[in-house]
């Protein structure tokens, strides 16, 4: 798997981000948008796909962004490996 996606799992996904990280990604309603977790920023570019990049500041405050670009799907369904992981309460279906 790739480093950022394994990073944004590891470093997002807990119970105080989990419901409203679920809202806007699962969300038919939001077609674009942005969310930003403490590490991470997560760009919706439409219904089926996600770009995730972590905020980072290299060598003489230049920033740099690896980034990856998901599947909507596919990143509910990591979102809730990781949720059962940690048995965070209310952990969502992902066809709901």
């Amino acid at each position: 798997m790739n480093e950022v996606l394994d990073s944004f799992l590891i470093e997002e996904i807990n119970e105080a981000l989990y419901c409203e990280l679920w809202r806007f990604l699962s969300s038919e309603n939001v077609i674009q948008g942005t969310f930003e977790g403490s590490y991470h920023t997560l760009i919706k570019l439409s219904g089926g796909q996600v770009v995730i990049y972590r905020h980072s500041i290299g060598l003489q405050n230049s920033k740099y962004r690896d980034a990856v670009i998901v599947a909507k799907n596919y990143l509910l369904k990591k979102i809730n490996s990781r949720a059962y992981e940690l048995r965070l309460p209310d952990i969502q279906n992902i066809f709901d």
